[in-house]
């Protein structure tokens, strides 16, 4: 359905063109003059469809793009859980681990629960599965509380480079650390295991300078 407002009055305007048109026509003799009236009815008439029909495919897309970011946010927020959506073997599980943590915020996924929240100055995300059986842990920070004997290495293999931040994942296969370093032009991710040993896995220039 087309719209009020601004629409109306273009089509309002459309329809006195047509009016004026058609008490052109009439009051002109026969011979050139009509056919030349007929043929600038007909331009009008191409444009304003055209320019209606443009309008309100802006409109709609519009509406659809309103109602898409809508449910998003509602998906975004269906998937955000408060202690009582998660089950009482995962909040006890969680509770005996991470005693201090702070600003807690649980989600849910289809094959497990993930808390994020604050612990020691630290971002921290913990997931669990149904039985409340820990399944993995992603710790956010800086250099200062990366493991000394991977800082050394770091320093020693990319000298000219800046550590920006580190990403700890513990599961129970392994405990790794993606470090994210940057330099003048470029960003970097290199993985590390608990040893040391150091592969850059990405390298991507930098979009901020």
């Amino acid at each position: 359905m087309f719209c009020s407002g601004k629409f109306f009055f273009r089509y309002l305007f459309y329809c006195f063109q047509w009016l004026f048109t058609f008490a052109l026509y009439y009051t002109l003799p026969n011979g050139i003059c009509r056919p030349a009236v007929i043929f600038f009815a007909q331009a009008v008439c191409v444009y304003n469809l055209e320019e209606i029909i443009i309008v309100n495919l802006k409109h709609e897309a519009m509406k659809k793009i309103i109602l898409f970011a809508a449910i998003l946010v509602s998906i975004a927020a269906a998937a955000t859980g408060s202690p009582s959506d998660v089950s009482e073997k995962v909040l006890k599980a969680f509770n005996e681990t991470f005693e201090k943590a702070q600003n807690v915020e649980w989600h849910e996924y289809d094959d497990y629960y993930q808390a994020n929240f604050k612990m020691d100055d630290i971002q921290v995300r913990a997931q669990y599965d149904q039985e409340g059986v820990l399944l993995k842990t992603m710790r956010y920070y800086g250099e200062k509380q990366l493991l000394p004997n991977i800082v050394s290495k770091l320093k020693k293999k990319y000298a000219s480079r800046e550590v920006f931040g580190i990403t700890e994942i513990t599961s129970a296969e392994e405990v790794s650390f993606l470090i994210t370093l940057k330099d003048d032009k470029n960003w970097y991710v290199v993985k590390s295991d608990v040893y040391g040993n150091l592969e850059q896995t990405e390298k991507f220039k930098r979009a901020d300078i």
